[in-house]
């Protein structure tokens, strides 16, 4: 879930919690190359501090970008669901849901020994990290890889890198926006299709990688 543009991006968002950033660049230390677990949560509302996931997937891809699997569950926020018209979910859907305490464990074993990536990370990230705090949990570590970040690196003239602007342009059809598997499923076929196009040729002062921010 990335938050509206009109939004204020608030400190807490300025890097993705816990994580070493994976960037596009000509120089600096080569990334790890994969495999990737790609994260989506949808949430009560855009501050971590306050706000509560109500919902989070992974889908896990190899090296190439390719998916390999899938997770996803509801959460218990112990209070009201938020924006109900953005994600769907109301307090009946969560009624039954595990809390996030109980999903920690599998969550931990679907990003473990993966680059974390989502699509505006540092709002995923700093949910993740808000709720792991919580439970008493250090939360994911490792790198961290954005794909709103990677988008405007690659299509630098593009209008707009929202999920559905940048999924639009790369012809994938993205279904039930704004639930949180159908988002990651969407993000990770978007990673496929950008990385594809990261260059990676002998000659590095002519060709981009991605490198450690």
């Amino acid at each position: 879930m990335s938050s509206p543009s009109a939004v204020s991006v608030p400190s807490w968002r300025d890097r993705p919690a816990g994580l070493r950033t994976i960037r596009l660049a000509r120089r600096g230390p080569l990334a790890p190359g994969g495999p990737y677990a790609v994260v989506d949560v949808e949430t009560t509302g855009l501050d971590p501090t306050t706000d509560r996931v109500v919902e989070v997937a992974v889908v896990r891809c190899d090296e190439q970008g390719h998916p390999v699997s899938e997770w996803s569950t509801l959460v218990q926020p112990d209070r009201d669901p938020g924006p109900t018209t953005v994600h769907g979910l109301t307090a009946d859907h969560l009624a039954a849901a595990p809390r996030f305490t109980d999903v920690l464990p599998e969550l931990l074993r679907q990003v473990e020994g993966s680059v974390v990536t989502a699509h505006n990370l540092a709002f995923d990230a700093a949910f993740l990290s808000a709720e792991c705090q919580r439970a008493g949990h250090h939360g994911p570590s490792g790198f961290g890889l954005c794909t709103l970040t990677l988008a405007r690196s690659l299509y630098p003239r593009r209008e707009g890198y929202s999920l559905a602007t940048c999924t639009a342009a790369a012809g994938i059809e993205q279904r039930e926006a704004h639930r949180a598997l159908a988002d990651a499923q969407a993000t990770a076929l978007l990673l496929d299709r950008m990385l594809a196009h990261v260059p990676v040729g002998r000659h590095r002062w002519m060709r981009r990688r991605l490198r450690l921010g």
